[in-house]
């Protein structure tokens, strides 16, 4: 079994069958993520004809802005999903202050709903890495998976104290600071994802299918030095540890 924990379904586009032969072939479970409500119930969808998509229902920090208000509207939604992502806060990507507000309004009401009914969370952190710890230690959440972190060292040891998982993205090998994260990370707090097709075409201009948590597994093996097949399976304990 191979581990995606940080992909969006909703991005293959005319590319969807491909990508989800390959996950059904390669044995890749799979968190699909959601950036709203909409994706959220595409995701789903497909999750009925392929067991190792899990649906996630988050509103993504870019698209707090747009859906701040009833937030209670969506409390179904939280509690029928096995995971709540992606959330978080981005106060790099995101130049617009007038909208931190409202990205803060609706992550700290996933963070309350997750305390509730005990969910997963998937969480985005670009320039927010204080602030995401501080949250994390108020809410004293359950195995929080800290989605492509790329932020301060010192931060990210706190976090791991607060029980936190990790995602390797596929700018392993291309970016300095994953690589060091990579070193920082004990085995048993690493995951693997891809952040949907486009991701690896910001790093290496390249399409990006599910095929690739395999390369990151064999890039993360080669810096720690274990072979391929010990960490592949590390990796997916790590994932069954979270009990979804």
């Amino acid at each position: 079994m191979l581990v995606d924990a940080h992909n969006h379904m909703d991005f293959y586009g005319e590319n969807l069958k491909k990508a989800l032969d390959i996950i059904k072939k390669d044995d890749i479970k799979t968190l699909g993520c959601s950036m709203n409500l909409k994706s959220y119930i595409f995701t789903k969808k497909i999750s009925e004809e392929n067991e190792n998509i899990i649906p996630c229902f988050g509103i993504h920090p870019w698209e707090a802005h747009k859906n701040y208000g009833n937030l209670d509207r969506f409390d179904d939604c939280i509690k029928e999903c096995k995971a709540l992502g992606e959330i978080g806060l981005d106060y790099y990507w995101v130049p617009e202050r007038e909208k931190y507000p409202k990205m803060d309004m609706v992550f700290e009401y996933f963070l309350s709903r997750a305390r509730r009914y005990d969910k997963i969370t998937n969480i985005h952190t670009k320039g927010a890495e204080n602030k995401i710890l501080e949250y994390i230690k108020r809410y004293k959440l359950r195995t929080p998976i800290i989605h492509w972190y790329s932020g301060d060292m010192d931060v990210l040891k706190e976090l791991l104290k607060c029980g936190c998982f990790f995602t390797i993205s596929v700018d392993i090998g291309y970016s300095r600071i994953t690589d060091e994260i990579v070193n920082i990370l004990p085995l048993d707090r690493i995951l693997t994802e891809t952040d949907g097709p486009d991701s690896l075409e910001w790093v290496n201009k390249r399409y990006g299918y599910p095929w690739e948590v395999e390369g990151i597994v064999r890039k993360i093996s080669n810096i720690k030095g274990i072979q391929y097949e010990e960490l592949k399976n590390k990796i997916s304990s790590n994932f069954n540890r979270l009990k979804l």
